[in-house]
């Protein structure tokens, strides 16, 4: 929101200075809250009546929801926290439940929209301060929205502009403490007294802009699973007043699959955690700055936490833990971390079946069944490399398990031969020689839960199996390229099945007994 102000005060400066918009926009600076910001959209105004007004288009690409309704000649503008309906030559304007009476009536021309700036800085309130000999305007805001983190371009370790004093790189371990110190060494939490509150416009622009797509979001057993379409350095930093954790993803773009599964609103969506006793509470994200199109990700905490970074080439997996005198988060040594991998995904389908299935959905299905399972046992933490329809490197699927120092990897795959309808039965592969116990115990259990033919744990130089550091194992659980096989496999029964013989199979090699 206060962008767009930002934007108003700009012309409203214009106005009070009797300058044209194009001089002004090529000459003055604009400060928000000790930040300078871009005037790239104020040359594009009309003076209407000494009214300064601006196209409905610069609301558009700074990311509010604008709905024209042709025939009633009337337009609403919508963000998180306020609704605005304007009609072409009525003086009276709409806010929420209120009725305004308008400085200059909604402006119809060369089938252009024009709003009146006084009315929408008035609306969206900062303060500004305009120093005429270094032609400069700046911009305060009076108080901090839910969201104003998301929105303001920030200078970290910039004391009194809401930056994030101590703000971290996220690269491994460690922790910040140290006010006024711009980077730290990754895992820490922050002693920042700044709120980070401020302006701008998160926007469905996100989707074009940046050419690193989001393709989803994924929070669970207090770990948020960015994944990516490919490589991003993100920056993590802790914030306080109130705690949160904010990850900014340079050169990135919300997906189109991602709008339209997460975004609640133009520009700005949240993700509400239900999960009991979670350090955090909701994770917000937004266009933070359009000029290095970089995705802000928020997670409001519950209470102060430790987090530490692991990042791949697709795949980005930031974790929570409470916080603790030393800071750095510590591994739980009492519980055992599993990765659980559906394999394929997105364009790779994998194996397809005789009746035209496709590997990637029973491999993401069986590893969502085995993840609900292993969630109800306390001594085992998972973590999956997939949670929907995406592709993830086979390199970042181990480098994942790797960076998360897991203690067992399990990829999940369903099998396949051409030209041989008859090829059945349920294998298991290891790489290392430290693998193939937990490739045996595995193997004995899926063969119980199968109950299909046999056909022994092997050894293969499988990419997933190679690079990871842990215990991994490859299960192909039955063959989509013969009929009978692939009719059972994307049968509940028989998938409940197997994932409760995975469970089981994961217990025993860790010892734990129900």
């Amino acid at each position: 929101m206060k962008r767009f102000t930002a934007v108003v005060f700009c012309m409203i400066g214009l106005f009070l200075l009797g300058m044209n918009s194009q001089v002004f926009a090529n000459s003055a600076s604009i400060y928000l809250n000790g930040s300078q910001l871009s005037a790239a959209n104020l040359s594009q105004v009309e003076i209407v009546n000494n009214k300064v007004m601006v196209p409905i288009r610069v609301v558009e690409e700074l990311g509010y929801a604008v709905n024209w309704n042709k025939a009633e000649k009337t337009v609403k503008i919508q963000n998180k926290s306020k609704t605005i309906t304007m009609t072409a030559n009525k003086s009276n304007a709409q806010v929420d439940d209120r009725v305004v009476k308008l400085p200059s009536p909604l402006l119809l021309k060369n089938n252009t929209s024009f709003v009146p700036l006084r009315f929408m800085s008035e609306e969206f309130g900062l303060k500004v301060n305009w120093d005429n000999r270094s032609k400069t305007v700046y911009l305060t805001s009076d108080t901090a929205e839910d969201s104003s983190d998301l929105l303001i371009p920030q200078e970290e370790g910039t004391p009194g502009a809401g930056a994030a004093e101590g703000a971290g790189t996220g690269a491994n371990t460690g922790t910040s403490t140290s006010p006024g110190k711009g980077t730290d060494t990754g895992t820490g939490t922050s002693k920042s007294p700044g709120s980070g509150t401020g302006t701008g416009a998160g926007s469905n622009a996100a989707s074009t802009h940046g050419n690193r797509k989001i393709e989803d979001i994924h929070f669970t057993d207090n770990r948020l699973t960015i994944t990516m379409d490919q490589t991003v350095q993100p920056k993590a930093f802790a914030m306080s007043g109130p705690d949160r954790i904010v990850i900014d993803l340079p050169g990135a773009a919300l997906s189109e699959a991602f709008i339209g599964k997460h975004m609640e609103e133009a520009g700005i969506g949240q993700i509400e955690v239900k999960e009991e006793d979670s350090l955090a509470g909701k994770i917000r994200y937004s266009l933070f700055d359009a000029k290095s199109s970089t995705i802000r990700m928020v997670l409001d905490l519950n209470t102060q936490a430790d987090y530490r970074l692991s990042t791949g080439d697709s795949i980005i997996v930031l974790e929570l833990a409470p916080k603790t005198a030393s800071g750095p988060i510590d591994s739980d040594h009492s519980r055992r971390l599993v990765v659980i991998d559906a394999g394929h995904g997105d364009h790779d389908n994998g194996t397809t079946g005789v009746s035209g299935r496709v590997e990637k959905d029973f491999n993401l299905t069986m590893a969502l069944k085995v993840e609900e399972l292993l969630r109800q046992e306390p001594l085992i933490e998972v973590v999956l490399t997939r949670y929907d329809d995406t592709y993830v490197t086979r390199p970042d699927r181990a480098k994942l398990a790797n960076d998360l120092n897991a203690d067992a990897f399990i990829s999940i795959h369903a099998n396949s031969v051409l030209n041989i309808p008859t090829a059945n039965g349920t294998e298991t592969y290891y790489y290392s020689e430290a693998s193939k116990p937990l490739a045996d115990i595995m193997h004995k259990h899926l063969v119980q839960a199968t109950q299909l033919k046999d056909r022994k744990v092997k050894y293969n130089n499988y990419e997933v199996l190679r690079r990871s550091n842990m215990p991994a194992t490859l299960l192909e659980v039955g063959f989509l390229s013969n009929a009978e096989e692939e009719a059972l496999l994307f049968t509940e029964d028989f998938q409940n099945r197997v994932a409760q013989g995975i469970v089981d199979a994961i217990k025993e090699y860790f010892g734990i007994v129900s």
